[in-house]
C-alpha cells in the first residue's frame, strides 16, 4: 500500500491556482494594504475582492503551512464562496474548479 505525499499535492494546486490567475489576470501587482488584511470578516468580504483574499492571504499561509510539513486546516470548503462570488463570470469557471480540488485535497488529507 503506498502512502500520498498530500504536501506535494498541495505544493502542486497551489502553484496551478496561482498560475491559472496569473493567466485569467486576475494576479495583482500591487498589494492591497496590511489594513485590508485585518477583516475579522470571513474571505476578508467586507475588505477584499476574493481574488486579492486568495492571492494575499489564502495562497501565502496555505503555502506557510506546507513549508512547514504541516497540513493546512481542514476540510476546507472555498468552493461555495467562489461559486457564489463568480456566479456571472462564466469564464472564471476554470479556477473554481481548480479550488474546488483544493477542497477535495483537503477533505481526503484530513481523513488519512
Amino acid at each position: 500500500m503506498s502512502s500520498i505525499d498530500w504536501l506535494t499535492k498541495y505544493i502542486e494546486i497551489f502553484d496551478r491556482i496561482e498560475e491559472h490567475m496569473l493567466e485569467l489576470e486576475l494576479w495583482s501587482e500591487s498589494h492591497p494594504g496590511h489594513h485590508k488584511l485585518q477583516s475579522s470578516m470571513p474571505f476578508c468580504v467586507d475588505t477584499l475582492q476574493l481574488e486579492e483574499w486568495l492571492q494575499f492571504v489564502f495562497l501565502p499561509k496555505m503555502r506557510e503551512y506546507v513549508e512547514e510539513e504541516r497540513l493546512p486546516p481542514g476540510p476546507a470548503q472555498i468552493t461555495p464562496i467562489a461559486e457564489e462570488t463568480y456566479k456571472d463570470q462564466p469564464e472564471l469557471k476554470s479556477l473554481i474548479e481548480l479550488l474546488r480540488k483544493f477542497d477535495e485535497i483537503s477533505h481526503l488529507s484530513h481523513l488519512h
